[in-house]
């Protein structure tokens, strides 16, 4: 974690040169304006409207254009809209409004958040999670992820599939990511931690990322550890 720590240091001998940009935290990192610092540093064109990765690449998402850090080697790839979400795991799912963008082409949903598993897409819509074209679970909600071999669906509630389990949510979340100890979760003004047994409080926040363990925290750029959240 040293060196985790280390980066707001980095990026706030940078803030003169980026005073009107926002810190915004991606899984390994933190990025300011174009300057990515962590696990892939890099410089981009400008604040992507998302930033995600997975364990090989980075991805940011602008209108109509995707960069993907390889290797030290930046791609662009066309977009036919504007993002509306973006998810790096366990495989690569951009939503564009009535159509969602995966490596293997278009799909014609009008998800407002996805995650693309070897079962297929999962998507949350007005009406529910879908799996593809089929309605799973009718109810409100707006996040989905995938995580330890489940899928879970937040709103309202927060349900574990295949299980049907769910726990209640203080409030509907606004962003959802795996970590290595539940679904963190961003509950209003707070960071939580969602598992089939229990809803925890982290950390009050503004925006995050998970990887592994580690929890990236702005506005105040931070660096903590899922572990540290006790559970009975």
């Amino acid at each position: 974690m040293g060196r985790l720590a280390a980066l707001p240091l980095l990026l706030a001998a940078c803030a003169p040169l980026q005073a009107q940009a926002p810190l915004l935290p991606y899984p390994g990192g933190f990025a300011q304006g174009g300057l990515v610092g962590g696990r892939f540093p890099a410089a981009l064109p400008g604040p992507p409207l998302f930033l995600d990765a997975d364990g090989q690449a980075l991805y940011a998402a602008y209108p109509y254009q995707l960069l993907v850090l390889r290797e030290g080697r930046l791609e662009s790839l066309p977009l036919p809209g504007l993002p509306r979400f973006l998810r790096a795991s366990p495989r690569l799912v951009l939503g564009l409004g009535n159509a969602v963008y995966t490596e293997a082409g278009l799909l014609p949903y009008p998800a407002l958040d996805g995650v693309l598993t070897e079962g297929g897409l999962y998507w949350v819509g007005r009406e529910g999670l879908y799996l593809e074209g089929r309605l799973l679970r009718p109810g409100r909600f707006t996040q989905v992820v995938a995580w330890e071999g489940r899928v879970v669906a937040l709103g309202e509630v927060a349900l574990f599939l295949p299980e049907g389990q769910s726990q209640p949510l203080p409030e509907p979340p606004r962003k959802a990511q795996a970590s290595a100890c539940g679904v963190a979760a961003l509950l209003g003004s707070r960071l939580y931690l969602v598992r089939p047994e229990g809803v925890k409080a982290v950390a009050e926040a503004e925006d995050f990322a998970a990887w592994g363990e580690a929890l990236y925290l702005t506005p105040d750029p931070r660096v903590l550890s899922c572990k540290e959240v006790v559970w009975p």
